[in-house]
């Protein structure tokens, strides 16, 4: 039984929660967590905000190996999650899979756990992603909490664009580099979106599959979205749904500002060479954007406005 199989099978069985409810929850966020319960209240806090009139859930995975007494101070604590302790820190590929799989959502939207939901119209980017059977995958605008604009989308890295890409950090001392041609404001479609806020359709990952458990940390969102748009779905960046997240950019900030390689580089670093063999470090796009979306997508605001692409 190959791995698509076993998800289809796992996902839409019979005897799970989602095909045995009468009216079956719309929406399921899934929160990584590792240490940090302090900002999963937080996050949680805003996902109730914003899904007010929604039927939704929040499933937490733990990476953070508390022992059982603590687990069940924290399943009191915040009794209207649902919780999963897993027995080993399994990254964030690993541990979001074990939460995808409690989950029983028509969309599955993939959280970090430090992500605030400030101008989220749920409602409005469902029906969205509902009537455009063809997309997969959306990803939000997000801005940090002083309000600029996080490089949240962009290009397939080959190996020239991840070298170009580090040695513009390095040059400019900066952690975010914005597309001078690319339009924050507008639905459009993009390579790949990062991980820190995802939304899924439940039925693209009987084709698709879960994310890569071989990624422990970094670039298991590049790799998903390249199966994504691998297998003709395709993923839309979506403004009109926006987050405040800041990424801690471990992974690059010692680099920019001490020249120092920690741990997190390391992974890094591991993660893009498994994301290049796995491609046969053919990282081309092979997919055609005005094709595959009709030359328009519709915004779904007052104006009803219509980028082409």
């Amino acid at each position: 039984m190959n791995l698509n199989t076993q998800i289809t099978k796992q996902l839409f069985h019979a005897d799970t929660p989602f095909t045995k409810q009468v009216n079956p929850v719309e929406i399921s966020f899934v929160i990584i967590e590792y240490h940090c319960l302090d900002s999963v209240q937080v996050c949680f806090d805003s996902i109730r905000n914003a899904c007010d009139k929604l039927g939704f859930e929040v499933v937490v995975s733990s990476n953070s190996m508390y022992d059982k007494q603590k687990q069940e101070i924290i399943r009191q604590k915040m009794s209207d999650a649902k919780w999963i302790f897993n027995d080993s820190n399994k990254g964030f590929a690993g541990g979001m899979n074990s939460g995808i799989l409690m989950s029983s959502g028509k969309v599955i939207v993939l959280i970090n756990p430090d992500v605030i939901l400030s101008k989220c119209d749920m409602r409005s980017v469902l029906n969205y992603f509902m009537l455009h059977k063809n997309i997969g995958l959306i990803g939000p605008k997000i801005v940090d909490d002083q309000g600029n604009i996080q490089d949240s989308c962009r290009k397939f890295m080959g190996l020239k664009e991840f070298f170009w890409r580090m040695y513009k950090r390095l040059s400019l001392g900066k952690d975010v580099l914005l597309n001078k041609m690319f339009d924050y404001t507008a639905i459009q479609p993009v390579d790949w979106v990062i991980g820190a806020f995802m939304l899924v359709k439940r039925e693209a990952l009987a084709k698709v599959g879960l994310l890569d458990n071989n990624y422990f940390l970094y670039v298991e969102d590049m790799d998903w979205c390249k199966r994504f748009w691998n297998s003709g779905i395709q993923i839309v960046y979506y403004p009109e749904v926006e987050i405040v997240y800041k990424g801690d950019r471990k992974s690059t900030s010692s680099l920019i500002t001490k020249r120092i390689i920690n741990r997190y580089s390391y992974f890094h670093l591991k993660s893009y060479l498994r994301f290049l063999w796995k491609n046969r470090f053919q990282i081309s796009r092979t997919h055609n954007y005005p094709l595959a979306l009709n030359n328009s997508i519709v915004s779904t605001n007052r104006k009803d406005r219509i980028s082409n692409i």
